[in-house]
């Protein structure tokens, strides 16, 4: 018998295996038949018949309109203009059109790479106070013309009918603006700083298979935007974490954020239950700690970037797109974020419209101009306040610690914002120094929609418990999380801001004094409105710091679960890994195993004893800007000026206004319960602000303010 090789007998071994493997296994199964998915290009928020932002349909108008053109004009020495224009009385007064958009058919004779300028006039003229002839230096040669015309009356194209030449429209534009910014040393010099960029038609550029997975259009749109990709690697809202500079005692921390160490009175934490939070993720695939955050295929470039309205998540499937989207639709037809694209996370925080936020609700994807001046009035879409820069965002909610950079109302209105040169805009622009703008333009939230207010995370898991609906048509109870009460048009609570925040995250300890209740226990609506209250976010700030300003916030109040012996906030895992989880609250309704299974993920022990304590967050209110009109009044926060006496306490001189009438000139809560809001208890208020509360003695008009007192005020005994 030949002897084999041992090489030789290693190949003939696996050879008979491999036979009998292959002979006498079962076959494979058949994969199963994947049911082909109708594809949707249905919007699915498509603007109303009849909306219009008036303010901005007004300037767009505004702008097509032609002027004559004005071919001489009276030659003078800027000096001498600014002197004979003041003599004249012209200034801010005479600012008929406090808004306008530069964009005229004399400027987009070639091009039209960018969309057209938000120009701010009534801002720019205080600016140059008041000023007149730095802008409009020249003015028509004809006697009957006046003093001050449009840019466009002058300059339209830039060679004339008899030869002579004059810079264009564009180039006026871009000289007088430009040339203004760089002397001043303030404003944007670059296009896209004052021009939103026009997209890309991408329908020819995308080249992509019938039905591409997730992955492969991110890949597809990676070949283009490489560098993107890059830059979004490091941003917010791919990690959930970030820099924390405005968070107290963790100001140097990169790691604070929903993703990791941010607690909440909500849904309590995104940890162990990732594969339901990352529904609002901008990416794919993050269902537990494993997600690989180097893998820039798993982003998600559609959710910010869809322009047709039809993208959407699927919301248990852990950030993967609705399987009914048009794919290659969608990425056809991408453009800059916008109102929808922000707004499908951002309007639905917490598992429902206006659940989160008091301030932000489904309402503000076409809000009437009441609503939200900006977006209602003059359309604008998030980017516009929230400039971002290599995809990290600008701007700052109190509820995380996160910050991409910092945005205001003083950005763009500046720290004098009331532009006239009036006894009221003396005194309101005064005001800013110690009031923040939304305390007097904010003065309800919520006033589009419900907001929720308070959570009782203890009640949760009565399946069989009848729901209710209150007078808002708003659910007061849900197996799955708990009792619930919400709040429409509401007075704002008022607190010093300066900025920063002092904030629990995981693993901090609750207050000392907090005793909460166990288990089995029934403690009664009144017991626990006296609970000791652990605060998981606060905002820094006093009476006597000056960086201070008295600032309106939505506080949000709940009961959620605190490990009895380590004196902490607890992490429940609530939303099931799989059909197989029986650890999931949502699935077995054991709290002790979803404190478990949560309490591991999150890193941190739990000694297997709860309770139940109060806590409350403090949520800014930023939106829902009513028109100036609509602005508190001083009345309504002073109580002293309901008395006889008004602004006459200290100005004698009253040729110039109406005293009682300026007082009084505010929001009309009696207008706003007539248009359906729930705002009857606020109709003749005139204690608007609790001062003492704030740490006045009282009413600063008749007490002094925090820093300085009235040198003719007339005492509290003034009637």
């Amino acid at each position: 018998m030949t002897k084999l090789s041992p090489r030789l007998m290693a190949i003939f071994l696996i050879a008979i295996l491999g036979t009998a493997v292959c002979g006498f296994a079962a076959p494979a199964p058949a994969p199963a038949a994947v049911e082909p998915v109708e594809k949707s290009r249905k919007d699915l928020t498509p603007r109303p018949d009849g909306w219009t932002p008036a303010d901005q349909v007004k300037a767009e108008e505004e702008a097509k309109k032609e002027y004559p053109f004005v071919k001489d004009v009276l030659m003078e020495d800027l000096p001498l203009r600014q002197q004979r224009l003041r003599g004249l009385g012209l200034g801010l007064k005479d600012v008929k059109r406090s808004y306008m958009l530069l964009d005229s058919p004399y400027a987009d004779t070639f091009e039209r790479k960018y969309g057209p300028v938000r120009f701010m006039h009534a801002k720019h003229a205080a600016a140059l106070d008041g000023d007149c002839a730095a802008c409009h230096h020249l003015r028509p040669a004809d006697e009957s013309a006046p003093e001050t015309v449009a840019c466009r009356a002058c300059h339209q194209d830039n060679r004339q009918e008899d030869g002579r030449e004059r810079i264009g429209l564009k180039a006026a534009y871009h000289m007088q603006c430009m040339n203004c910014h760089e002397k001043m040393k303030k404003g944007p010099v670059s296009c896209e700083g004052c021009h939103a960029k026009r997209p890309t038609d991408h329908r020819e550029l995308v080249k992509l298979p019938e039905n591409p997975t997730p992955q492969q259009v991110t890949k597809e749109c990676l070949r283009c935007h490489e560098q993107a990709g890059e830059d979004m690697l490091t941003t917010a809202h791919w990690l959930w974490r970030g820099p924390s500079p405005y968070t107290v005692e963790h100001r140097k921390s990169v790691m604070s954020g929903k993703g990791t160490t941010t607690l909440n009175n909500f849904c309590l934490s995104a940890i162990s239950n990732e594969k339901r939070c990352t529904s609002c993720h901008a990416g794919y695939g993050w269902k537990d700690n494993t997600f690989d955050f180097s893998n820039r295929e798993n982003m998600d470039c559609l959710v910010c970037h869809d322009t047709t309205g039809s993208y959407k998540k699927a919301p248990p499937a852990a950030g993967m797109p609705d399987p009914k989207v048009d794919m290659v639709y969608v990425a056809r037809n991408v453009g800059p974020t916008s109102r929808k694209t922000c707004g499908v996370c951002h309007f639905s925080g917490g598992g429902g419209d206006a659940v989160k936020h008091a301030d932000m609700s489904a309402q503000l994807y076409w809000p009437d101009r009441n609503c939200d001046v900006h977006m209602g009035g003059y359309d604008f879409q998030c980017v516009e306040c929230h400039k971002t820069r290599n995809h990290k965002i600008s701007g700052r909610s109190t509820s995380v610690p996160v910050s991409e950079g910092t945005r205001a109302c003083e950005d763009c209105h500046t720290s004098s914002p009331h532009y006239g040169d009036s006894l009221l805009d003396h005194h309101l622009n005064k005001h800013c120094e110690t009031v923040a703008c939304n305390t007097c333009h904010s003065p309800i939230y919520s006033k589009c929609a419900a907001t929720k207010t308070w959570w009782d995370w203890s009640t949760a898991g009565d399946k069989q418990r009848a729901v209710h609906k209150d007078k808002y048509g708003k659910p007061d109870y849900n197996w799955m999380k708990g009792d619930f009460r919400w709040k429409e048009a509401s007075k704002p609570v008022y607190a010093w801001f300066n900025g920063f925040m002092e904030r629990r995250l995981l693993g901090d300890p609750i207050e000392p004094a907090a005793r909460g209740f166990r288990p089995g226990e029934q403690p009664t609506p009144a017991r626990k409105a006296d609970m000791v209250v652990t605060d998981i976010t606060r905002p820094v700030g006093s009476l006597k710091d000056p960086r201070s300003k008295i600032t309106p916030f939505k506080i949000m109040s709940g009961i959620q679960p605190a490990d009895a012996v380590n004196r902490y906030l607890l992490v429940p895992h609530l939303f099931p890994y799989d059909k197989e989880d029986t650890a999931a609250f949502w699935k077995g309704t054991d709290w002790q195993a979803a404190f478990r299974e949560g309490m591991a993920k999150a890193g941190l022990p739990y000694s297997g004893e709860y309770m139940w304590v109060a806590t409350n967050m403090y949520w800014r209110i930023e939106h829902e800007v009513m028109p100036r009109e609509h602005a508190l009044s001083c009345v309504q926060c002073h109580q002293s000026l309901k008395g006889e006496r008004t602004c006459d306490r200290c100005h004698q001189d009253s040729r110039e206004a109406k005293f009682r009438e300026l007082t009084e000139k505010g929001a009309d809560f009696e207008l706003l319960r007539m248009m359906g809001r729930d705002v009857g208890e606020l109709i003749g208020k005139s204690d608007y602000i609790d001062f003492k509360r704030l740490g006045y003695k009282g009413d600063p008009i008749l007490y002094g303010g925090r820093f300085t007192r009235l040198p003719l005020g007339r005492g509290p005994d003034a009637k």
